[in-house]
């Protein structure tokens, strides 16, 4: 084989292995942990796109939750409405931020009990085939919602 023919064919292996999409990425995965009785939990994370062109959001599985969807926060008439989203873009460069009181990842279906320290195994699909396997943990954020910064209740 000459070595134009065999860089060329060095060259297609490259592009195969180190695909396009491995360009996005997810940052800081984590899902609060819902009361035991609860059939779903939320989930916050950063999807990141470095890439030169917008990526597409296509699935979303989680090992503990039948169902989960990215959903959207909005407030009309002075009400909070969450909403499922269909179609969720990352903009070429661009972050796209579940948090919470925000957008959020909504695991709905739990089909196991959540405990804080758990970890969870999300698989993130794009259009363009790209599946993006996310780690997890859960957090009990209890005591922090509960403490409002009064020391454990002692007053000075």
């Amino acid at each position: 084989m000459n070595k134009r023919l065999m860089g060329l064919i060095t060259g297609i292996m490259l592009m195969l292995a180190f695909p396009a999409w491995a360009e996005t990425s997810v940052e800081g995965a984590w899902v609060r942990m819902p009361p035991p009785v609860a059939e779903t939990a939320a989930g916050y994370l950063i999807l990141v796109n470095n890439g030169n062109h917008e990526v597409r959001v296509t699935s979303v599985e989680c090992d503990a939750a039948a169902k989960p969807e990215f959903h959207s926060m909005m407030v009309h008439d002075g009400m909070v409405h969450m909403q499922k989203m269909e179609e969720v873009v990352i903009p070429a460069g661009g972050r796209l931020e579940f948090a919470p009181g925000g957008d959020h990842l909504m695991l709905r279906g739990l089909t196991r009990e959540l405990r804080a320290g758990d970890h969870l195994m999300l698989k993130i699909g794009t259009s363009d085939g790209e599946v993006i396997d996310v780690h997890a943990e859960v957090r009990d954020m209890r005591s922090k919602a509960m403490d409002h910064g009064h020391h454990g209740g002692h007053h000075h």
